[in-house]
């Protein structure tokens, strides 16, 4: 057995304190968890609802600002990064290492990639809805300026590069729809927990 107070790097992850979250960022929650060891730049520019977690190694890099619902959950090695908006609804379920962008180079009319001075690239920056209830598994990329609407499923590695219909369920790269959810149990099991 590995003595946790010897080697540390092996000892279960340690959340942040909530007075030092309700400092730095622009609006935290109740019982909001995030844990030490990933990144949220800048703070002033995200806010997290009740009940929300993001784990160990997750990196939001804010943009022009990130808005988290309630009961949100970030889970290991996923992000948001891009430099537009990123908007996530209620509970919301990222899995592990899922990528939202909220802006991309331009190809066309100007040089790429952060080391140029910004009057020589073309950045077109976006907003990124991610609609509640809405699950998005393992590894999935979502690109700039696409919504996915409540209660959406996307299966893991997919690539949404497209807006995505409520309570529907997708797939795939290329992205293709396999079914749909029933929001009915979901919508009550909602208003019974937040009728708490």
């Amino acid at each position: 057995m590995i003595d946790e107070n010897i080697i540390p790097e092996f000892a279960p992850g340690a959340t942040l304190p909530p007075e030092l979250l309700a400092g730095v960022l622009r609006a935290c929650g109740r019982n909001v968890k995030v844990y030490r060891g990933c990144r949220l730049v800048p703070p002033g520019l995200i806010s997290v609802g009740d009940g929300s977690q993001i784990d160990e190694a997750v990196r939001i890099y804010a943009g022009e600002g990130v808005s988290i619902g309630r009961h949100v959950h970030f889970a290991f090695l996923s992000s948001i990064s891009g430099g537009g908006r990123c908007e996530v609804g209620d509970f919301v379920g990222i899995g592990a290492g899922v990528r939202i962008l909220t802006g991309t180079e331009e190809i066309e009319g100007g040089l790429t990639n952060p080391t140029v001075p910004t009057e020589f690239r073309r950045v077109r920056r976006a907003r990124t809805v991610v609609g509640a209830h809405a699950l998005v598994f393992t590894n999935t990329v979502v690109l700039p300026g696409v919504t996915l609407g409540e209660g959406v499923v996307v299966a893991a590695g997919s690539v949404v590069h497209r807006d995505l219909a409520p309570w529907a369920i997708y797939a795939g790269n290329p992205l293709v729809r396999i079914g749909t959810r029933d929001p009915d149990p979901i919508l009550a099991a909602a208003a019974e927990l937040l009728s708490r």
